[in-house]
């Protein structure tokens, strides 16, 4: 999400011992490395899609069993008041970093992440744009995920943070407003600081998202990311005016195209081949301006029409909670062990949604990556997977 400066330092602090502690009794076995294989990043989900052990972001999420053992874990995430999103334990190996990247996609750019340190030291430095900072334990920050960041582990500690994702009420924003930005105001006097102690007898429930992801993004929703991409593009004076004014057309013309088709088919099945042919022909469309044009953080402008638009704009996956249709019922008691017990399911490694590094961006959900060629694409066209997405890729 963008955001005003790069980080914001929250006026709270909750107790980093009694969450050290919780961390402490859980297995070394439940820390999941990163699914690219980032060396030295692990984590361990807490509010997950169903409670399950997986890295996925779209339908409905839940708590994990793991937060059945982990009452303060449980009670911070609770404390926000917020509607709560994906959520995990994130690790960082000492020597390890979190490479560089900023997250393009449909899924951060209207959530922000708070990042609450656990075990830290002031040699783990987060990096975002052109500002970095330490965030001690205990306290509570965001950032601007999307300008480019990433995260630097010098000591000799597993650093480890409690990450919350929220889209954030108004409430939230309120309390951002009155935030300690390191480089334009004087740090928190002990006064303004909320501290939230742990207290056994808390309700520390807290409601999940249920709807994250759009069956088939509204019309308005697709003008309005729409309207962003163009005024990033314009805003950018190096961009070469002619690719610009053919960005901003081709841009244009798929939201006019796709209002029409959400006039006939809304979101019945009956329209999703039409939905993802549209999709397919605008991004094949403008796939050669992808070295033209920059947006103002430096990424290809093209990645946002793809990872904001075009790729989030059908979801058939979550298709049985628009439709009606009961959802599957999961246990949501796997995965859990303490230093005394033995995991029921070992966790499950699942891709993130686009993040873009300086490399090539990858077409399409990570995780669709692992149908066959022949499978069906799961896009809803009805081609094999080779003829559609998996021609993308």
């Amino acid at each position: 999400m963008k955001l005003k400066h790069e980080f914001i330092q929250l006026p709270l602090h909750f107790d980093q011992q009694r969450l050290q502690k919780e961390i402490d009794q859980l297995e070394r076995s439940l820390w999941t490395p990163h699914h690219e294989g980032f060396k030295g990043n692990l984590s361990i989900p807490l509010v997950s899609l169903n409670g399950q052990f997986n890295n996925l972001f779209k339908g409905p999420m839940a708590a994990t069993s793991v937060l059945q053992q982990t009452p303060y874990l449980k009670q911070v995430i609770g404390s926000f008041g917020e509607v709560i999103g994906r959520s995990r334990l994130m690790g960082l190996e000492s020597g390890c970093e979190v490479p560089l990247h900023s997250d393009i996609n449909y899924h951060w750019y209207k959530r922000v992440r708070i990042h609450i340190p656990i075990v830290t030291d002031p040699n783990v430095i987060f990096h975002c744009g052109d500002k970095q900072v330490h965030m001690k334990a205990g306290e509570a920050w965001i950032f601007d995920s999307w300008k480019y960041h990433r995260v630097d582990n010098n000591s000799q500690l597993f650093r480890v943070h409690l990450v919350i994702d929220i889209c954030g009420s108004s409430r939230f924003w309120d309390k951002v407003e009155s935030g300690h930005v390191p480089w334009l105001n004087e740090p928190f006097s002990a006064q303004q600081i909320q501290n939230v102690a742990f207290d056994p007898d808390s309700d520390s429930d807290f409601k999940c998202e249920r709807f994250n992801t759009p069956l088939v993004l509204a019309p308005g929703e697709m003008e309005g990311l729409a309207e962003d991409l163009i005024s990033d593009v314009l805003s950018m004076e190096s961009n070469p005016r002619k690719q610009a004014d053919e960005m901003v057309s081709k841009v244009k013309s798929f939201c006019h195209q796709w209002r029409e088709l959400w006039s006939l088919y809304g979101l019945s099945d009956e329209g999703w081949p039409a939905y993802h042919r549209l999709r397919q022909t605008a991004y094949e469309q403008v796939m050669h301006l992808e070295s033209s044009l920059k947006l103002t953080n430096g990424t290809q402008a093209t990645r946002m029409f793809l990872h904001c638009m075009i790729d989030p704009a059908l979801n058939v996956e979550v298709k049985d909670s628009y439709l009606g249709n009961p959802l599957a019922k999961h246990d949501n008691t796997q995965g859990i062990t303490t230093k005394n017990s033995k995991p029921s399911v070992a966790p499950t490694e699942e891709q993130e949604p686009n993040a873009v590094s300086a490399e090539k961006p990858q077409v399409g959900n990570d995780k669709h990556r692992k149908l066959g060629r022949n499978d069906i694409c799961y896009c809803g066209s009805g081609l094999k997977f080779k003829h559609c997405h998996g021609k993308l890729n």
